[in-house]
């Protein structure tokens, strides 16, 4: 399976599937980054032909924070909650390129890197290119989740970011410095898909800001000691104009 291509092909969608979902022509230089392996658990409730595919965790350690797709919730009888889409694709705006989040593209499989209570690093391999943006797409429960997020290169150099990823009940305050939200305002149930709150939550994405002179070819996320729970839902890159054809 192919983890990028020509940027003449349109937004670039891998998949533990191999499937695309959507082409976002406006932005042929978006590439979608598989996690692969680093896939590790189920929050969200989707559906296919009628029947419920389970989550099998909550965002947090408890047992309500639960997210649901459009489909998901008529068959659930949820609510009237405002769910996810049922795709995981969300369109380019002035934020982010077009984004594919895993949980719309791998079925019954995991769909989130859901981190332990304790410190854990873990690497993200990316197709070896020159960006001029990659964005990191989290969800922390019951609280904020401080994080450390290195930038390798392919010429052994790296760059450091560190940061907090916000609790996924607030919006980005000014001193949230290179976040902003992907998926906004969506409720959430519980482990049995009834609702337990209509709206007022976030998917936040964080911008890495690579050096787009040097090719990128890994970051490597370290979740400090916290009280949270951290959930990675996926990471998008943006070709820089300038790289090597």
């Amino acid at each position: 399976m192919k983890l990028h291509q020509s940027a003449l092909v349109g937004l670039i969608c891998v998949s533990l599937t191999g499937d695309c979902a959507a082409a976002d022509s406006a932005n042929p230089s978006a590439v979608q980054i598989d996690l692969g392996k680093l896939l590790n658990a189920r929050v969200v409730f989707t559906q296919k032909d009628g029947q419920m595919r389970m989550a099998d965790h909550s965002l947090d350690r408890g047992d309500s924070s639960v997210l649901i797709t459009k489909s998901a919730t008529e068959v659930a009888e949820a609510g009237k909650l405002k769910p996810l889409p049922d795709s995981g694709f969300f369109a380019a705006n002035k934020e982010h390129p077009g984004v594919q989040l895993p949980y719309g593209t791998v079925g019954g499989g995991p769909q989130v890197h859901q981190s332990p209570d304790k410190t854990e690093t873990y690497p993200v391999p990316v197709p070896p290119d020159h960006y001029r943006q990659m964005q990191l797409y989290f969800i922390s429960a019951a609280g904020p989740t401080p994080i450390s997020v290195r930038l390798q290169y392919a010429d052994g150099s790296s760059d450091l970011r560190t940061t907090r990823v916000p609790d996924f009940y607030f919006l980005p305050t000014a001193a949230d410095q290179d976040w902003f939200v992907l998926a906004e305002d969506f409720g959430k149930v519980n482990l049995k898909g009834k609702m337990t709150e209509l709206v007022h939550h976030y998917i936040h994405g964080f911008n890495l800001n690579p050096d787009s002179t040097r090719v990128l070819r890994q970051i490597e996320v370290t979740k400090d000691n916290s009280d949270s729970v951290l959930n990675l839902f996926g990471a998008t890159g943006i070709l820089s104009d300038q790289r090597d054809h």
